[in-house]
């Protein structure tokens, strides 16, 4: 990384690369505490809030809305891990889960289901402990379930000991961005968790960090940082609907929005790291807001909506047997094991077995790959929805 690449006012915070004395690296500047006047105005921060709103409305009427955040969320994993260049996809995540075999499926999708786990705790932290919660030591939790198959390559859980660098060339010296040493990760680490991730107004301070605002600075400078090995960029993600769901909002998740935008997403995120120039990225992330809020109502409504077209072609079945009743657990669990119909359902595995049979006969489900998998079946419908371009 070369001195003319990063802006005046930050060089003062270029170091000598660990280990690599003739290249710079950049030591995070302190959290900030507000953003420019003229950066805000131009993000349509209102819009998003209005989205979000628009999101916390639907919600509330949504039966089941339950069963559709967690497909959402093995979603998000699936389009996280996709921005850092994995290959498995969404039915293949979720037929991973029900089988827990891994014979035919891509090697990344275990990497992906990590995700999903890492996700789960997180926003189980949150509920217990709310805001106060997210700390260095969840974090910490957080990459070490995401990262816990690599124990024998790099620190898992733990800041990372090795200068790394952001760019296709193998040459430190021709990077996009270097991070700060290792040894000066713990002391930003710790200056982060205090300035945004425990962030409190202060009685000097004019004004209070709005909570997009507070999202928009908290993924920018964890990124700045770098405090990891690897899995950076994932880890840091989490922070979106962590921060979200501490504040009381329902689960939303934003990686989509930023894989299609990707090229833009990382230029953002350097014009923060490089040049501190907030606007670009304020921009963005208040995009991805309105369009993951406005994709995950429509996507809810359009699986309720499936869901109870589903319970009417089977009104010759008893009302709460596991025919009538599979329908809406499916809006969890698109690809399904008769195990997993068992546990959910609370049902024998003959009774699920049959409700299984009465969903495939009406064309609801269908059998997946039965010579490799056994008995497991998908629901079709679910997946291709779950897969159509935002409109």
């Amino acid at each position: 990384m070369r001195r003319d690449q990063i802006a005046v006012d930050r060089q003062a915070n270029l170091v000598p690369a660990s280990g690599t004395p003739n290249a710079l690296a950049l030591v995070a500047p302190p959290t900030p505490r507000q953003l420019s006047v003229e950066a805000v105005q131009g993000a349509a921060l209102g819009d998003a809030y209005a989205a979000l709103g628009r999101l916390q409305g639907a919600v509330a009427h949504i039966p089941n809305v339950e069963m559709v955040t967690r497909t959402l969320a093995r979603r998000e994993a699936v389009k996280s891990s996709q921005i850092e260049g994995t290959r498995s996809n969404l039915s293949e995540l979720l037929t991973y889960e029900a089988t827990r075999g891994e014979r035919g499926l891509p090697p990344d999708v275990k990497v992906t289901e990590r995700y999903v786990l890492a996700l789960q705790h997180g926003l189980e932290r949150i509920r217990e402990g709310g805001r106060a919660a997210l700390d260095l030591r969840l974090i910490d939790a957080l990459h070490a379930l995401l990262m816990q198959d690599e124990t024998t390559r790099l620190p898992v859980g733990a800041y990372r000991t090795e200068q790394v660098w952001i760019g296709t060339s193998s040459r430190i010296e021709d990077a996009a961005f270097v991070p700060a040493p290792p040894a000066d990760v713990p002391r930003c680490m710790e200056e982060f968790e205090g300035a945004i991730l425990q962030y409190a107004p202060r009685e000097d301070e004019q004004g209070e960090l709005t909570l997009l605002a507070q999202m928009a600075i908290a993924h920018a400078q964890f990124e700045t940082i770098h405090p990891y090995q690897d899995g950076n960029g994932r880890t840091g993600r989490l922070l979106f609907p962590l921060l979200l769901a501490a504040e009381g909002y329902p689960p939303l998740y934003l990686s989509g929005a930023l894989l299609r935008a990707k090229t833009e997403y990382y230029e953002a995120l350097a014009s923060v790291q490089l040049r501190g120039q907030w606007a670009p990225w304020l921009r963005l992330l208040s995009r991805a807001i309105v369009e993951s809020c406005n994709e995950s109502v429509s996507i809810a409504q359009d699986l309720a909506a499936m869901a109870e077209r589903w319970e009417k072609s089977l009104e010759r079945y008893r009302a709460h047997s596991a025919t009538r009743r599979l329908p809406r657990f499916l809006l969890g669990h698109p690809v399904l094991s008769v195990q997993q119909a068992v546990e959910g359902l609370g049902v024998s595995q003959p009774a699920a077995n049959a409700a299984l049979n009465n969903l495939h006969a009406a064309g609801i489900v269908q059998l997946v790959n039965e010579r490799r998998w056994g008995r497991v079946f998908q629901a079709t419908e679910i997946l291709e929805r779950l897969d159509q371009p935002p409109s």
